[in-house]
């Protein structure tokens, strides 16, 4: 499917759960890692958080970056992506009207999170929580500032894309380290899912 994006349209793979959560009706929307290397909403490890959320009773919005896939448009290096992530949470609010959003985010993914939360420009008002995959505060800037929300970080104590002592510098971050995962969880997608399980439903 696709949804309205502001360079064009987003392509966009929308996931609802056998059975919703109980309480508060949510809904995630997933960043994917970096384009320009493969990155597409179709990644191995964002299907573990989006299987997760699900089994958590959260419906999941995944969608491909400007110039990814059937999104049109070009990369942008992180401001556009930002936009987007933005189009797709509207279209979450007005077509699933959730009670609450959360954000999810893997490696590029998880910096456009970041920087979509932290922005002064952006209308992050009503996010409930995020979760940071992998953040690369390593190899990119994360810029200081609040995210409004929770935010949980989970990386691998082997990855060396993330630093994870700056991690705890970051305003309402809680780091959540995998002894020796490195940054793809190559051999570690059931410690990664068992991870977000707890965190979720914890």
């Amino acid at each position: 499917m696709n949804i309205p994006g502001p360079a064009g349209s987003l392509e966009a793979w929308l996931e609802r759960p056998t059975t919703p959560s109980p309480g508060l009706s949510r809904a995630a929307v997933l960043c994917h890692p970096h384009p320009l290397y493969g990155g597409t909403m179709h990644d191995g490890v964002l299907d573990v958080v989006a299987q997760t959320l699900l089994s958590a009773g959260i419906s999941c919005l995944r969608f491909n970056f400007r110039g990814t896939g059937a999104s049109t448009g070009s990369h942008s290096g992180g401001p556009g992506e930002r936009e987007d992530l933005g189009a797709a949470i509207a279209w979450v609010r007005a077509e699933l009207a959730p009670q609450a959003v959360w954000l999810a985010g893997y490696s590029f993914g998880a910096s456009v999170v970041w920087d979509y939360l932290v922005a002064q420009d952006s209308p992050s008002e009503g996010i409930e929580r995020a979760l940071l995959i992998a953040p690369p505060n390593g190899a990119m800037s994360f810029a200081p500032g609040d995210p409004g929300c929770p935010v949980d970080a989970v990386a691998g104590s082997a990855d060396h894309f993330v630093d994870t002592e700056a991690l705890t510098g970051l305003t309402a971050v809680t780091r959540h380290i995998l002894s020796g995962a490195d940054h793809f969880f190559s051999a570690d997608s059931r410690t990664l899912a068992q991870t977000l399980t707890r965190l979720i439903t914890g």
